[in-house]
């Protein structure tokens, strides 16, 4: 991936990914693909990855939220070009 592609082509196969994970009969912590994904999300992230660790809860985040986190900050960051 590289610096002009979107957060949402980046979490296209994340979400894939962790739908493999979550098939019946397997039981997965939320919490764990948070950290999992976070880890991996380019460093053209890294200011938001660093201040979403810090004020929010990594604990019950939800792959939802993570998502609407990044979106949010990318559509924040157009706006300002």
């Amino acid at each position: 991936m590289n610096g002009k592609e979107y957060i949402a082509v980046y979490f296209l196969p994340v979400d894939e990914m962790v739908n493999v994970f979550r098939e019946p009969g397997e039981e997965v912590e939320e919490s764990m693909l948070v950290l999992k994904v976070l880890r991996s999300i380019p460093l053209i992230f890294d200011a938001n990855i660093s201040s979403t660790k810090e004020i929010k809860d990594m604990e019950n985040m939800k792959m939802d939220e993570l998502h609407g986190i990044f979106t949010t900050y990318e559509i924040t960051i157009e706006k300002g070009k």
